[in-house]
């Protein structure tokens, strides 16, 4: 039975067009590109008035606790973002003082961890203060950051100083950014799906005649057929994620309890089930196929990067709609006769949920002085069409333009796109698709936004705030952790003689390492998440 195959399938040989290079980006999921969309097209009337121009709440309710700051007083904002600062950021950060001081008298000062050991200097700015407003990320530890009162609680400040932009923001993601009831950082207004898949070569796909790979049997038959007619290709990198095909109705996985989207309050113990030994023979089965090497537990190579140069014909783990729309772009120059294509692994069951809303947010740190201002300076940087393209692209006419189809173009080595890293600053009434690749990006987010419409599905991921605590059982944690890194990673790579008397000494190991403990610490705080949400 053919199966609705929700691939995107791409002919590169047909995108000569598309226009090469894509900004840098460091996080693993940010800086995605895309063209205004119709939900964008909605909002641009009531974003494009400044914020004491605009008088009334688009719900009617907000506007009548609005309370205006008071902007007698100069004041000097941080904004702390990670990464490395461009090279042009002082003109572009004048360009937008010079508005912040006209509209509310303030000024703000971008100020950057750097990529070396940024974790560290992270948390350290966040306790040796300094800071007004800052990124924060579910990436970067907001969770166990906002716990331990990092953050100013923003309700009462959102609803009489920014009305609206909280009417701007989705419901949905307002309360996933929501930590022990309160709100402590405000989501980005443009969506962004980063829906795990497997993404493959689709010329030799073609070439050989072969299925594409959109279940655990097909994606066998793809790499048995592309061995049979050329056995010298390389097929995998390794053997993670193969196994997503099946998975793609949990919640949430963690030290083996599985809980599933439909009943995320009843766990099942995986790593003790005759399920996993099942799947552990799966693995040995394709790694004695020759799949991938049985080197591949120890290579520490970038398999993206030999998939790039066609090492590989699939990559199952590790990626998403952007990086595989990046690529694209990529390809066009570096591989103009290669095909590359894309399938989202939940996509039919409808949950390809936009990312958590605090993968990429700010807040007010609980140290800034003036919040008021902090929070009427965050919404004009992200609400006003000229502030938000600068702090997206620099300088237009010096750092980018416009281009005649309505994309990005850069102009200048100083600042390239989304070059200030403000990425939780994105809104999708003024954003610019970064080329063919990001005008591609939105077609598939308009097509994930469809799919969620048709199934009914949440349009937001409910599981993804959930921030585990493990300081109380970490000593358990790190040992359960270290007999998988010896007894597990081993069988999941299909590299162990015997299945089933490995994963008996691997179920051994890990009790004896306190699994019951860390066990017992998850799932409290794990149960206490879905009753607190409703899930």
């Amino acid at each position: 039975m053919k199966k609705k195959v929700v691939s995107v399938l791409l002919t590169l040989a047909l995108a000569a067009t598309m226009l090469a290079g894509c900004g840098d980006k460091k996080t693993a999921d940010s800086a995605l590109e895309e063209s205004d969309s119709s939900s964008a097209q909605e909002i641009t009337a009531q974003q494009e008035e400044s914020p004491e121009e605009s008088s009334d709440a688009p719900d009617g309710s907000s506007a009548d606790q609005s309370t205006e700051p008071d902007y007698s007083e100069h004041v000097d904002l941080v904004f702390y973002l990670l990464g490395d600062a461009p090279a042009g950021l002082q003109s572009v950060q004048d360009a937008i003082n010079e508005i912040l001081e006209e509209k509310v008298n303030a000024s703000v000062e971008f100020q950057f961890s750097t990529w070396t050991d940024w974790g560290e200097k992270y948390k350290m700015v966040l306790t040796t203060g300094g800071v007004d407003l800052i990124y924060t990320a579910n990436w970067a530890s907001f969770g166990q950051l906002a716990q331990n009162g990092a953050f100013l609680g923003l309700d009462d400040l959102l609803d009489t100083v920014s009305p609206d932009l909280k009417a701007a923001i989705d419901p949905a993601a307002l309360n996933g950014c929501m930590v022990n009831g309160e709100l402590m950082t405000i989501p980005c207004l443009w969506k962004q799906y980063t829906c795990a898949g497997i993404e493959y070569r689709e010329d030799l796909r073609e070439k050989y005649d072969l299925p594409v790979p959109d279940s655990l049997e097909n994606l066998k038959a793809y790499l048995l057929g592309i061995q049979e007619n050329d056995p010298s290709q390389g097929l995998l990198p390794n053997g993670y994620s193969i196994l997503a095909y099946n998975t793609t109705k949990d919640a949430y996985s963690s030290y083996g309890l599985k809980a599933s989207i439909d009943n995320p309050s009843e766990l099942v113990d995986y790593w003790f089930s005759d399920q996993f030994v099942e799947d552990m023979k799966i693995m040995k089965e394709w790694a004695d196929l020759g799949f991938w090497s049985r080197s591949a537990l120890s290579d520490t190579t970038d398999p993206f990067e030999r998939y790039e140069n066609g090492m590989f014909v699939c990559m199952p783990s590790g990626n998403n709609p952007n990086k595989f729309t990046t690529r694209v772009e990529a390809w066009t120059t570096s591989h103009p006769d290669w095909k590359t294509a894309y399938h989202t692994y939940a996509e039919e069951d409808g949950y390809v949920w936009s990312t958590t809303p605090t993968a990429d947010a700010t807040a007010i740190t609980k140290d800034c002085k003036n919040p008021e201002r902090a929070m009427k300076v965050l919404e004009l940087l992200v609400m006003d069409k000229e502030l938000n393209l600068l702090t997206q692209y620099g300088i237009e006419g010096v750092h980018y333009e416009v281009a005649e189809d309505g994309t990005y173009k850069n102009l200048s080595g100083e600042f390239g796109y989304e070059a200030l890293n403000a990425w939780s600053l994105r809104n999708p009434a003024y954003k610019l698709a970064n080329g063919q690749g990001g005008v591609l990006m939105q077609e598939m987010f308009d097509h994930y936004t469809e799919v969620i419409e048709e199934k009914g599905t949440p349009s937001v991921d409910p599981f993804g705030a959930f921030a585990e605590d493990s300081s109380s059982y970490s000593a358990e944690k790190a040992a359960v952790d270290n007999v998988w890194l010896e007894y597990g990673k081993p069988l999941e790579m299909g590299v162990v003689d015997d299945v089933e008397a490995s994963v008996e000494t691997l179920r051994q190991k890990l009790k004896e390492a306190g699994l019951e403990t860390a066990r017992e610490g998850w799932k409290k705080q794990w149960l206490d998440y879905v009753e607190k949400n409703g899930l």
